[in-house]
């Protein structure tokens, strides 16, 4: 379900007199009717941004609230390529002023901390309580400090950065590059699965070798994996055995897979030592993306029940908990990757459900796309889609993904492909 509507088609949709009175194309002063239904949605992140902007563009005349402690957000696709100098936070970045002039969303910089299910309502740190009709959660993921002995939040805060969310740690791993010593060890400790954007440790170690192999040629990436393949692999192994000596005494990156002993237990900060299930490395920089788990709201408000992701029905992803709270996004326990791409195309779903309840009507039945991009370098791209349709108490799942194929001129393709995805879908949320 991925909608693209122009101005006259929202319009022919929902009449030209909806949209004078929300202010939908620019208002800043908006007045609902004092029934409209008001629907809450707690994380302005990917998810939460996409459910709130394609409610008004299904209905001009719902009440809708964000909530989100952060004054902006920062996409995390294309961040990689901002640790080699190719993009930057900036652009990466968006605030919430369109949300609130153009969409009519009331947008509260608060956090959300409690679910008061039988009143309906959501207990701010601000003070409030806000009460709601329907209520979307996409709080994100929260990372998991639990399985790698001796790396801890703090450190990650600090001197050891997983930039796995996009921000202040992105450019602090960035200086840690460049600073590194000539011939120095750089470390990339991947997580278990399932986590954020599953090819993304390998497109980060490919950028990084790129980038070493002009300003420091003789350093050295090793990829310590807690699996025993990732999604693009033969794509990646193919452009660094081109590129950078892959499988070779003199190799610019080394893959240790789970089953050769790449799984990290415990790490030393003070030396700089990871220990693994075959011995220990020792290195200049060190990289630990944690595996990860559903975001704490999820988990203090119950509605992991007790899990690592949270349940949901799977044609609406109403929580199991509650009917009139729906779960979307990298906190979603489903047969889906956790992609950007996936939990606006829940957030899609969820809020044509929600339109549909309101009026009385069974929910459509869903059909949800991944569409995933990555590159090796700036000349090599790769892509995968695949499909997801509802089928009765599950998810049927297609997928087709690039292959190598030698063509050099296809790499090229594939990577324009990419970059033009980041931007496009950058625009299609924040826009």
């Amino acid at each position: 379900m991925n909608h693209q509507l122009t101005r006259r088609q929202l319009i022919a949709r929902f009449g030209a007199a909806a949209f004078a009175s929300t202010g939908l194309f620019g208002a800043t002063n908006t007045a609902f009717a004092s029934n409209a239904a008001h629907v809450v949605i707690v994380g302005g992140g990917v998810g939460g941004a996409a459910a709130a902007k394609y409610l008004r563009l299904l209905d001009g005349n719902i009440r809708i609230t964000l909530i989100e402690p952060n004054p902006v957000h920062v996409f995390c696709p294309g961040s990689n390529e901002v640790l080699v100098g190719h993009e930057t936070l900036e652009n990466l970045t968006f605030d919430y002023s369109t949300m609130r002039t153009h969409y009519a969303v009331n947008v509260i910089q608060a956090l959300a901390l409690e679910i008061n299910y039988a009143a309906r309502q959501l207990k701010l740190s601000n003070g409030d309580n806000i009460s709601y009709d329907k209520l979307i959660v996409s709080p994100g993921p929260d990372d998991r400090y639990d399985l790698i002995d001796g790396y801890t939040r703090e450190l990650a805060e600090t001197d050891f950065p997983h930039a796995w969310k996009a921000g202040a740690q992105t450019l602090k791993l960035k200086q840690q590059i460049e600073s590194m010593p000539q011939g120095g060890k750089l470390v990339i400790s991947s997580p278990q699965a399932p986590y954020r954007c599953p090819p993304a440790p390998y497109e980060r170690a490919s950028f990084i070798a790129n980038h070493l192999k002009q300003t420091n040629p003789s350093a050295k990436i090793i990829i310590l994996d807690s699996k025993d393949n990732f999604v693009f692999d033969k794509q990646y192994i193919d452009y660094w055995t081109k590129h950078h000596g892959f499988g070779t005494e003199n190799a610019r990156i080394e893959w240790v897979p789970a089953n050769k002993g790449g799984r990290v237990t415990a790490f030393d900060a003070k030396t700089k030592t990871l220990t693994t299930t075959s011995g220990s490395v020792t290195a200049d920089v060190v990289n630990i993306i944690p595996a990860e788990k559903a975001g704490r709201f999820a988990v203090d408000t119950g509605l992991t029940q007790g899990k690592q992701w949270v349940p949901v029905q799977a044609k609406t992803f109403a929580s199991v908990v509650d009917p009139n709270v729906f779960v979307i996004g990298d906190t979603v326990d489903m047969p889906m990757p956790k992609t950007g791409y996936i939990a606006s195309n829940q957030a899609k779903v969820v809020v044509q459900a929600i339109v549909d309840m309101l009026a009385g009507r069974e929910p459509a039945t869903p059909f949800i796309t991944n569409n995933c991009v990555a590159m090796a370098g700036e000349d090599y791209g790769m892509t995968i889609t695949a499909t997801f349709r509802f089928a009765g108490d599950h998810y049927a799942v297609q997928e087709r993904r690039s292959v190598v194929d030698g063509n050099e001129y296809i790499g090229h393709l594939r990577a324009s492909i990419a970059k033009n995805w980041q931007r496009t879908f950058r625009k299609d949320i924040a826009g």
